[in-house]
């Protein structure tokens, strides 16, 4: 059956690699595919889409153009390392320009990083705490209170992201300003390391993320309580703390160039639509690309007085459909990589109808994550809590049956995936 021109009706059963998947005969949001529209690369996700799927759309003439390439997911991969190693987010550059790639493998296991990053956690919301509290109260901006804490946040992501990761899903809503600068200084640490970024660019990310709000220090505490939508007044209001910022960061000792345009540009959006200077695409400095994508992240996933609280899973969605306008594709893309189709700190429904808390990611199995099992197939409470990975665990009996039908609201069954584990 012809629906277009290019796309026609295929059963999941007679998928080939190679082929370009339009279209599901089920809504996106009801499988854990996050992109709408993909070139299938593997045998997995031929199983993955016979899993959720009895047919799909296939457009022909994508599929045909990715069979007469000498190696489609050679080429995807290729292509994706070129836009990584030339640290650009532009136009990938000619080979002979590209950048060396620093890459950084786990030397830990979650588990065992989970104590020392807690520290690391806790002595950086102190950290920004006491800063931000002697900025008010003295006028005084001291960032050598929150440098000492970006190194050892550093060399723990090195180590294995997924704990501080872990850690920064931990939402309050009294300590929200605190708690956002420490966490997107996380995952712009992440985010820098996945780009294989040198450790050098990574503390100027660190920092800068930790900083980039602190002209909010400078706004009407109404306004930052404020839970109706502000006016365009309040809003104008507001938009002037990335001046405030700059003016209190200019003159501070140890805050870099790079680390001032991240704080001046990191709310500039891609089609033009951002603030202060109104910046487009490549007139947006990397490291201010990346602080935004962040500080969006952690904001639309945390608890907010003006707005819903959305899941991880949500949260990346809804981030995805704004590609190529507030922010640029190949951003979102590699970010994508980074957080995973299912992020660390999620609850999870199994196949089976067992609950779980997904722990780790597997970076090339982004459908496959390392999981801890809370509760059965009947949802009962298990007596012991067994982590699976379900990709490397897959020759355990049963395991390479199991796969994550969908993700579970915080809460549910009442399950506080951060307070249990920890």
């Amino acid at each position: 059956m012809v629906e277009s021109q290019n796309q026609i009706k295929v059963s999941t059963k007679d998928l080939e690699i190679g082929m370009y998947v339009a279209r599901l005969d089920r809504p996106w949001t009801d499988t854990p595919f996050l992109f709408q529209g993909f070139f299938i690369r593997n045998l997995e996700e031929v199983k993955e889409l016979q899993h959720h799927c009895k047919y799909v759309y296939v457009d022909f003439e994508q599929s045909s153009n990715a069979s007469s390439s000498k190696n489609k997911k050679d080429q995807d991969e290729n292509r994706t390392i070129t836009q990584i190693t030339s640290l650009h987010f532009g136009k990938p550059r000619p080979a002979a320009s590209k950048r060396n790639r620093t890459v950084y493998a786990n030397t830990q296991n979650m588990e065992n990083e989970l104590p020392v990053a807690k520290k690391i956690f806790d002595e950086a919301n102190r950290a920004v705490e006491d800063l931000i509290t002697k900025l008010q109260t003295e006028g005084l901006l001291d960032v050598r209170i929150v440098k000492t804490t970006v190194g050892p946040m550093v060399e723990s992501v090195l180590r294995n992201p997924d704990a501080l990761i872990w850690l920064s899903r931990i939402k309050k809503y009294d300590t929200y300003m605190y708690h956002h600068s420490v966490s997107t200084s996380i995952w712009g640490i992440t985010f820098g390391r996945h780009l294989g970024l040198d450790k050098g660019s990574l503390l100027e990310i660190g920092l800068g993320c930790m900083l980039f709000d602190v002209g909010k220090t400078k706004l009407p505490h109404a306004i930052l309580i404020k839970a109706d939508k502000l006016t365009e007044v309040e809003w104008h209001v507001m938009r002037n703390h990335v001046d405030y910022g700059i003016n209190l960061l200019e003159s501070t000792e140890g805050v870099t160039d790079r680390i001032l345009s991240l704080v001046r540009s990191h709310h500039e959006r891609h089609d033009g639509s951002g603030y202060p200077d109104k910046l487009r695409e490549n007139q947006i400095p990397t490291f201010a690309k990346i602080a935004g994508m962040v500080d969006c992240y952690d904001a639309i996933t945390s608890p907010r007085p003006y707005s819903k609280q959305r899941t991880p899973y949500e949260a990346v969605r809804e981030i995805y459909s704004w590609r190529g306008t507030l922010f640029q594709p190949e951003v979102i893309e590699q970010f994508m990589q980074v957080v995973g189709v299912f992020p660390t700190g999620s609850l999870v429904e199994l196949n089976n109808g067992a609950v779980a808390i997904v722990i780790a990611q597997n970076e090339s199995r982004r459908l496959k994550p390392r999981i801890m099992l809370i509760l059965d197939e009947k949802k009962q409470r298990l007596p012991q809590f067994n982590t699976v990975d379900l990709h490397f665990d897959s020759h355990l009996k049963g395991a390479e049956d199991l796969w994550i039908e969908k993700c579970l609201e915080p809460g549910s069954y009442g399950i506080n995936p951060q307070e249990l584990y920890l």
